[in-house]
């Protein structure tokens, strides 16, 4: 008698699947129960409209290392003492730093962890768009 051989069959196992789609489901549905439930109030008015943009403070050294704040020339030495009165203790306030391409990359860092150490923590560093 003749034996014929079998035929492979080629088929996907499915488990795997099945259970990354059911632990999927779970993640899904538990973190939509916690989400908070939306009220509908109806916040009181005022005039006037809220300060809530903290002022930008900014810093700029030319390519001499010639400083300053808000346009006003500053010596190295009173650097943190000029920041800590324009801050008036708000540290959240954005410094923006205009730097020279020539300037001295070692003052650079030096201003910055002079800001740090007064408390300041957002920095920006403004440029050109290139063209």
């Amino acid at each position: 008698m003749f034996h014929r051989p079998k035929r492979l069959t080629t088929s996907i196992d499915m488990a795997p699947l099945i259970d990354v789609v059911f632990l999927l489901l779970i993640f899904f549905m538990l973190t939509s129960s916690f989400s908070l439930p939306s009220l509908q109030i109806k916040l009181p008015t005022a005039h006037g409209q809220p300060d809530s943009t903290p002022e930008v403070i900014l810093v700029a050294v030319d390519a001499q290392g010639a400083i300053t704040i808000q346009g006003q020339p500053v010596p190295l030495s009173l650097f943190k003492e000029k920041l800590r009165v324009l801050s008036s203790g708000q540290t959240d306030r954005k410094i923006h730093f205009r730097g020279d391409r020539g300037m001295d990359y070692g003052l650079f860092v030096e201003l910055m962890d002079r800001a740090r150490q007064i408390g300041f923590i957002q920095f920006h560093l403004v440029h050109e768009t290139k063209r």
